[in-house]
């Protein structure tokens, strides 16, 4: 109830939201050393609560409840006693364990618990074959089985931890390997490509697959799966925005890469606002939107003319979703102001080229749930008109009026323009 009081339009329901949230953790911890699947459910649930709180702490230790509780009912593992609902139910429980753990580890800088396992379940199957399905019912067999959107996202998070783990190793380098890097980078993208060409074409982003999508009841399933896939590429390719790193023969592609998927990412943005039945209200959308953001919003700042009008316009339709995610999860607020912060350093590097990708861009990529401070850097002298050229002042100015207009007002409508 704490969680849907949040979407709920009348506003004597959402003030009891948070009445709700502190009720539903007293009765939790009340039955805490019950080891269930009920209960494994109520800590990802109050864990998710607490991040949109801003308290990510809690977050990290609700979710490290449930990964041990799903350890000690052995969750990844098959029990014949149990009918095809069962089954699938703890096999999107297990996934979904991994998949939180992933990401909410990530964003706190802290290391995983949901560690590698021989004994697997399969990934979670299509929805709709899964929502027929009626208690009593055998699991779908082997022969039968296909994957859903939640199997394909398990696929591609496995690829994000490799992702997670070559930033922190860019970010802990002081010389950076160039040929290494191309190679894990390429490694990453074949496994990025490879998944993509077999994807089914009515799994592609496009409005007409979106439809049918909301015409069963699962559009917003469809905007998480390709938000996932699209930022994946984005922050594999990010760190070839950095304009100060040596010419490879793949860097201007990856750049151009990034910035492709960062664009379609606020298509997906705009359709799940747009599109009745597939919004995109989750949390974590404030994470990906930002980091959407900052690569339109580098490319604004230090791309060629001809890309300034269209970064510019969907930077702004970004905005639009964080305004939006803001009013039912405090913790947008604190992502908004890392992109602040992050507008700032550009601002500042412009007048002498130092925008670079470092152990800081690593923290603003990944470490979401962290503040961002400032970058700290003695050589940066504070940027004034005088350092820049005409048109970045002009660009910067634009810019520091998008971020002043998002911090200061509850709807944008018009206001950045």
């Amino acid at each position: 109830m704490g969680m849907a009081a949040r979407f709920a339009t009348q506003p004597d329901i959402r003030s009891r939201g948070p009445v709700y949230c502190a009720q539903g953790k007293v009765a939790l911890k009340d039955d805490l050393e019950h080891i269930c699947i009920e209960n494994i459910q109520a800590c990802i649930l109050v864990g998710n609560n607490s991040m949109g709180d801003c308290h990510a702490d809690v977050e990290s230790l609700y979710f490290a409840l449930a990964n041990r509780m799903a350890q000690i009912l052995n969750l990844g593992v098959c029990n014949e006693a149990d009918d095809g609902i069962t089954r699938e139910t703890k096999r999107r429980i297990f996934w979904t364990l991994f998949i939180t753990d992933t990401w909410a580890s990530g964003g706190s800088d802290l290391s995983r618990q949901f560690g590698w396992q021989a004994k697997q379940p399969r990934v979670p199957m299509d929805e709709y074959v899964f929502s027929m399905m009626m208690p009593g019912d055998p699991d779908i067999a082997d022969s039968e089985w296909r994957p859903g959107l939640w199997g394909h996202m398990v696929r591609l998070v496995k690829i994000y931890t490799q992702i997670q783990q070559l930033h922190r190793e860019l970010a802990e380098t002081d010389t950076w390997d160039e040929a290494l890097m191309d190679e894990s980078v390429r490694r990453l993208e074949a496994d990025l490509d490879a998944f993509e060409q077999n994807l089914d074409p009515g799994l592609t982003f496009s409005m007409e697959n979106l439809a049918a999508f909301v015409s069963r009841g699962l559009g917003s399933v469809f905007i998480a799966f390709h938000l996932g896939y699209h930022h994946y590429y984005t922050l594999l390719f990010y760190q070839y925005l950095d304009q100060r790193r040596p010419s490879t023969r793949n860097g201007k592609k990856y750049a151009d890469r990034c910035k492709a998927h960062a664009a379609i990412i606020c298509d997906v943005l705009k359709a799940s606002r747009e599109v009745p039945g597939a919004p995109a209200l989750y949390n974590i959308v404030g994470h990906v939107t930002i980091v959407s953001s900052s690569v339109l919003l580098h490319t604004y700042l230090f791309g060629e003319p001809h890309e300034l009008e269209d970064s510019k316009s969907r930077l702004e339709s970004n905005l639009k979703s964080l305004v939006q995610l803001r009013s039912y999860w405090p913790s947008v607020e604190l992502m908004i102001n890392r992109l602040v912060v992050f507008q700032k350093n550009c601002i500042r590097s412009l007048s002498r080229n130092t925008h670079r990708f470092d152990k800081w861009m690593v923290k603003f990529l990944i470490a979401h749930a962290l503040a961002l401070e400032d970058k700290a850097d003695d050589a940066w002298p504070d940027s004034d008109a005088s350092q820049l050229g005409n048109v970045h002042f002009e660009r910067s100015r634009i810019t520091q009026s998008m971020m002043m207009d998002i911090q200061n007002s509850e709807t944008l409508g018009g206001a950045v323009g």
